[in-house]
């Protein structure tokens, strides 16, 4: 496995586990209690904290705890504009954010907040001059990421917060994704809020911080209540071992910012022209320039997102496009930047971390290029070696454009067979059907799809199924096919796509 996914989560660093330990093994000690071991435990918790603003160049007091960057985001945008009052308050965000400050803001949007949807430009930029010209007299809020978590885009935050600090307009920036990457010296920048987590560098899963700025001070409502802690922002017993983690990791990385950054860029150069070098139709989703050192995000035309994925195998990275239970829907980034559901959900983010060597990056850029040749290849001539029975849904790890029930089907049908097709606009899915019959009876049988694994082995199985039945007896159902190839809730709709292609199958054998 090589793994090339650390914008989703980074490996713990040996350091942090080790600052850790001793609060999983023989300290305890609630940070709040007033005793020794209590007393030890807070002793800690400063240190981290202290740590985690020497990093953002803030006050340790500055610094509150929170559960991880989603719940930073939702204490510092509920919490400021519900501390403001709802009523008359207008907000100002992008379309790329975060889906923990998107969903936030939808919901108070609901409430009757007033909100600007800032649209980045084709490369993913949000500009100084668009936020300036969204502003109105009651803007409350600005929310807008540092480093885009999907394209790896950065944004002018330090060009915009003392332009907002000039009109008084609290400024939140989420964080996650520069924290640890590139300097930031909240003593200079004068940003009022900002979120961090700690898993996004090197620290443990499960904890993150705000950045609550102190003079000019930013009020928040909390969004937990019980106990007073954190100032009274944010209740709850402190997770002493993960807070020490986290302060931990932030001082590793104050210590390897400028060398590291270097680093990651030059192996995320390296692989970017590798891929362009040896592929065509190949798109950088984000801006050439301003982008963050180890995020790169492509494009690839003329292959289907998920078979692409399930191509690379033993390759960890990060799709484009988000997965929902009932359809796959591209990534709202990748659209928002203009790229077409097709291309967005054809995406691949690369994200390099510490551990990322260049003998890595390229193996993975080989076998990017292997995979995405052989899917085109097939899906341009239409044929592709047939896969062997037992057939099972789950053992599709290359999946092909085109494919024959049986080796010896492996020729088109006659032109007189008969053709019925079904797809998915919003999966990008689509299987296709062909019966040669004679005397009403299907004696051959075969299927070309495009989509994900599962809808391969939907269509091979079908046109198995289909051979020796006439048209009254084509009785099959989602039901059927997902309990005979075991297919999972996540993928139901593979299985309407079949039910849906032989209904189509029936219709034209009935007026053959």
């Amino acid at each position: 496995m090589i793994y090339l996914d650390h914008a989703a989560t980074t490996p713990l660093d040996p350091a942090a586990l080790q600052a850790m330990l001793p609060w999983l093994q023989d300290r305890v000690g609630n940070p709040a209690s007033d005793h020794a071991w209590g007393r030890a435990a807070r002793a800690a918790v400063e240190h981290a904290r202290n740590q985690v603003a020497t990093l953002l160049g803030a006050q340790p007091e500055e610094i509150v705890w929170t559960s991880g960057a989603t719940e930073a985001n939702n204490l510092a945008i509920k919490g400021a504009l519900e501390f403001r009052g709802l009523r008359g308050a207008h907000l100002v965000t992008a379309r790329t954010e975060h889906k923990s400050v998107v969903d936030s803001v939808r919901q108070l949007e609901s409430q009757g907040l007033r909100v600007t949807w800032l649209k980045p430009d084709a490369q993913g930029l949000i500009s100084v001059e668009q936020v300036l010209a969204a502003l109105a007299p009651d803007t409350a809020l600005v929310s807008l990421m540092w480093v885009n978590n999907e394209t790896g885009v950065i944004n002018p935050v330090e060009a915009l917060a003392p332009l907002l600090r000039e009109r008084g307009i609290l400024f939140h920036v989420d964080a996650v994704q520069a924290a640890g990457k590139l300097p930031i010296d909240l003593s200079c920048t004068p940003i009022d809020l900002l979120s961090l987590s700690a898993h996004k560098l090197y620290g443990p899963q499960g904890v993150g911080a705000l950045f609550v700025r102190k003079r000019p001070r930013a009020r928040l409502s909390p969004q937990l209540h019980g106990g007073g802690h954190e100032q009274g922002m944010r209740s709850g017993t402190l997770p002493t071992h993960q807070i020490a983690g986290f302060g931990e990791a932030c001082r590793i990385a104050a210590e390897q910012l400028a060398g590291e950054g270097a680093r990651l860029s030059a192996l995320r150069d390296r692989l970017q022209q590798r891929l362009q070098t040896a592929l065509p139709g190949l798109y950088l989703n984000g801006h050439p320039q301003s982008r963050a050192p180890g995020i790169l995000n492509l494009s690839f035309e003329g292959v289907e997102g998920e078979s692409l994925r399930a191509s690379l195998g033993d390759l960890a990275v990060s799709s484009g496009s988000a997965c929902s239970s009932a359809t796959r829907e591209p990534s709202y980034v990748l659209r928002a930047l203009g790229r077409d559901d097709e291309l967005a959900g054809a995406s691949l983010r690369f994200s390099l971390g510490r551990g990322t060597t260049s003998a890595e990056v390229d193996q993975a850029a080989q076998r990017v290029i292997d995979a995405v040749a052989t899917l085109r290849r097939i899906a341009g001539s239409g044929t592709a070696a047939p896969v062997t029975p037992p057939i099972n849904a789950h053992a599709y790890a290359t999946p092909v454009w085109a494919a024959f029930s049986n080796p010896a089907h492996a020729t088109a049908l006659p032109e007189g067979a008969i053709t019925a097709a079904a797809g998915s606009p919003a999966g990008a899915l689509r299987l296709r059907l062909q019966a040669e019959l004679q005397d009403g009876r299907i004696v051959r049988a075969a299927w070309q799809a495009y989509g994900c694994p599962v809808t391969l082995a939907v269509g091979e199985w079908l046109a198995a199924w289909l051979e020796g039945r006439r048209a009254g007896e084509l009785r099959l159902t989602a039901a059927d096919l997902r309990a005979a190839l075991e297919i999972s809730d996540d993928k139901a709709q593979c299985a309407l796509l079949g039910e849906d292609a032989v209904l189509a199958l029936e219709r034209q054998m009935s007026l053959a």
